[in-house]
């Protein structure tokens, strides 16, 4: 179906103009409490699962039909994901998604973290409607769920196909996809619009792939109306229109609730409005079931969590494609730790700025979610050379991650989008091709996607058996208070 848009007062009053809204979210990331809204002057409380609730009722008595939608990333980014409910990690959240009567949701790439097995057994559940078209097992090459669901709302039929992005093995452990074909997305999407076409009114694509991939997927495809997207926690406050195709996603954390209503006739979409509802608090009147269902889980965690370890001077802050303070401060406690010559981290696996005050164990476990290992390595001065290149590459495009360094300063000068004249010191020394240094880093950077952080990958390596956020709560609990970050740039732009 393509979008067909006319002028409103044609649309008005007309009798076979049928209308649809829909709810979407995406990247909750295990956020299903209220927090304090910190871009807020009044710090409100905005977010979670009972707010949420709360926000879609109010639409569903306003609105004739209504489906709610999730793009993945329920998973990693609060100790809820690991919290198990009769043996499965993350259960919980599935409940919460299921009292707030979500009817579809896509597999999102951090569904992936606990491995195929907690996958398999995740997707298993029937507390939601999971929907991916373009992931099959390697064994059987059948779809690791259902890969689309048509819905029925008042005799309009809406199709909803799953897909996550194409390139998931880039983000992902290696472990985590090794039973897994991931197919391309656009080439997976169109047999199954062209298979659900006849049988359906409105087309809907629920992606797990960026707004930038969402773009382009809406550019390969045809008889598709709507991609409600996730992974690059984008706020669209209005929709976008590519190639007909509106596009739709609702940042992250579960602090906003998308809001699309279609106006659908002869088949067609005619027109539509978008926006985002903040999950204010004091807006919204939660659901008491779902409310006392999240209190239990929050007053576990604030028991087991909510102790201080440290205290900070000031905002401690993250970057994705530059060096950060936070940065400067995860890598400096692990050279020092390790007495290495360099320490590398990859800016993607922070996920929270630590605000000043005091830092309890809560905000580690959010900051540092995954459970990766500290490992260390060694590599010499001519690799040390090739990662300053890959760095000052990824820095200048702009959409690649850099790495968080300690013990290493990349200083480069930008030509024709080119890196050039490149410096690196290691520990204050220019690096010597030569020699042979010492590092540390994490298992993810090192085992899992060492090519695209590194350029190489280390040859001489070994796992320490600590958790990376583990040492990172010793060691913060045991240095001098308050910390005070370290704010200098590492990767240096001339």
């Amino acid at each position: 179906m393509k979008i067909w848009i006319v002028f409103c007062v044609l649309i008005v009053g007309c009798a076979s103009t049928n209308t649809l809204t829909i709810m979407h979210t995406n990247d909750i990331h295990g956020h299903f409490a209220a927090e304090r809204a910190a871009w807020r002057q009044d710090s409100a409380m905005v977010g979670g699962f009972a707010v949420l609730s709360g926000a879609l009722d109010s639409v569903r008595k306003s609105d004739d039909r209504t489906i709610y939608l999730d793009a993945g990333d329920l998973m990693t980014g609060n100790p809820i994901c690991n919290m198990e409910v009769d043996g499965l990690k993350g259960a919980a959240l599935l409940h919460m998604l299921k009292l707030c009567k979500c009817d579809a949701i896509e597999v999102g790439n951090h569904e992936f973290d606990l491995g195929p097995e907690h996958l398999r057994d995740f997707l298993a559940t029937t507390d939601v409607s999971w929907v991916c078209s373009n992931v099959q097992e390697k064994s059987d090459h059948k779809a690791i769920c259902a890969e689309y669901r048509i819905i029925e709302r008042d005799g309009l039929k809406i199709g909803v196909i799953g897909l996550i992005l194409t390139d998931l093995a880039g983000v992902v452990s290696q472990h985590a996809i090794e039973d897994f074909n991931v197919l391309d997305a656009a080439a997976a999407a169109q047999p199954m619009i062209d298979e659900i076409d006849p049988a359906t009114d409105v087309i809907v694509l629920l992606t797990h792939n960026g707004v930038d991939n969402d773009i382009d997927l809406a550019r390969h495809v045809s008889n598709c109306d709507v991609i409600v997207g996730g992974h690059s926690h984008t706020r669209l406050k209005e929709p976008l229109v590519e190639n007909g195709v509106i596009i739709v996603q609702a940042g992250s954390f579960l602090k906003n609730l998308g809001v699309l209503k279609l106006r659908v006739k002869h088949d067609k979409v005619a027109d539509f409005d978008g926006k985002l509802v903040e999950l204010d608090v004091a807006r919204f009147a939660p659901d008491s079931e779902i409310s006392d269902y999240c209190k239990t889980y929050e007053d576990q965690i604030s028991r087991e969590y909510g102790e201080i370890i440290a205290t900070t001077s000031s905002n401690l802050t993250r970057e994705y494609a530059a060096t950060s303070p936070l940065g400067n401060l995860l890598c400096d406690l692990l050279r020092q730790h390790y007495e290495t010559d360099i320490a590398l981290v990859n800016s993607g696996g922070i996920r929270k700025d630590i605000p000043a005050g005091p830092i309890r164990k809560l905000d580690i476990v959010e900051m540092l979610p995954f459970t990766n290992s500290v490992m260390t390595f060694e590599l010499s001065g001519r690799e040390i050379l090739l990662f300053a290149n890959q760095q000052a590459r990824a820095q200048i495009g702009g959409k690649s991650e850099t790495l968080q360094m300690s013990g290493l300063e990349i200083s480069y000068a930008e030509k024709s989008g080119e890196p050039n004249d490149i410096e690196v010191l290691v520990n204050g020394l220019p690096v010597d091709a030569d020699q042979n240094y010492r590092g540390v880093s994490i298992d993810y950077v090192l085992k899992s996607q060492a090519e695209q952080y590194l350029g190489f990958v280390p040859q001489q390596t070994q796992d320490t058996g600590v958790q990376f956020s583990d040492f990172i709560m010793s060691s913060l609990a045991s240095a001098n208070q308050p910390i005070s970050p370290i704010t200098e740039k590492r990767l240096i732009r001339k």
